[in-house]
Parts: C-alpha cells; structure tokens; sequence
C-alpha cells in the first residue's frame, strides 16, 4: 500500500515535467533579443520643454506624485520652466500625465522598457535625460 502511494505521489510530476518537455520554449534571450511590445504599452517618458507651458497640469494629475516641476515668470509674463523631474521608481506608467497635458504630446510615454539603475537618484530623470531619451527616439 505506501509503494502503491510513494509511486503515484511521483509520477504526478514527471507528467507535468513531460508535459513541458515537448513544448517550445518561451525564454528570451534579453540583451540580444527584446520582446515585441503590444500596441498600448507604456515606457519611459519623453518631455519636450519647447512645447510646454508649464501650467503643471501633469504634476497635479499624478496618481503617485513622482512628478516635480517647478515653474518661473520672466519679466515678459511668460512662464519658464526651471526644474522637471519624474522619480520613474515611483511612476506607475498609468499615462495619466500623457493624457491630460494642456500643450498636447509635450509629455508621452514611449515603447522603452530599460529603466534600471544602482541607486534610488539614477531613476530620477530631468529635463536633459528626458530630452536626450526624445532625441535617441528619432
């Protein structure tokens, strides 16, 4: 009777170890391959400080406030902007900075997924990382 029972408790997982024996593997290869994105997916942030009017719309509407921007008026009442960062550690990617940003497509989440980084201060992004991540887009 416990043979019949230590036979059986091992065989249940040699059918599941057969099972995926005959199935093509889906590991990827990822420095050297990269998966195809679905079309919604949402990356990394591009900022175009030319385009913004620094009304701090995007800031106001995040979820998670890992939005920081800080905004000055010139002497001709125009707004400039001196200070835009994105803490991407805390970003969830919910696109909600993307949607309702006042000047359109000045802010966007692109298809890139590599955000990594040694410390916590590496994932904050400012304007020149942004702006060059928009320049290596093209």
């Amino acid at each position: 009777m416990l043979g019949k029972l230590f036979r059986i408790m091992h065989t249940a997982p040699h059918a599941v170890v057969g099972k995926h024996f005959l199935v093509k593997p889906i590991t990827v290869q990822y420095p050297e391959e990269k998966l195809t994105l679905p079309e919604g997916y949402r990356g990394i942030h591009v900022f175009d400080i030319e385009r913004c009017k620094g009304c701090a719309a995007c800031a106001r509407v995040c979820p998670n406030n890992c939005i920081e921007i800080k905004v000055s008026t010139t002497e001709d009442r125009k707004k400039k902007i001196e200070k835009y960062e994105i803490f991407l550690g805390r970003c969830m990617f919910c696109g909600l900075c993307e949607e309702f940003c006042v000047g359109g497509d000045v802010i966007r989440l692109t298809k890139d997924y590599e955000v990594a980084g040694s410390t916590r201060k590496d994932l904050v992004y400012d304007i020149k990382r942004l702006s060059r991540h928009k320049e290596e887009e093209k």
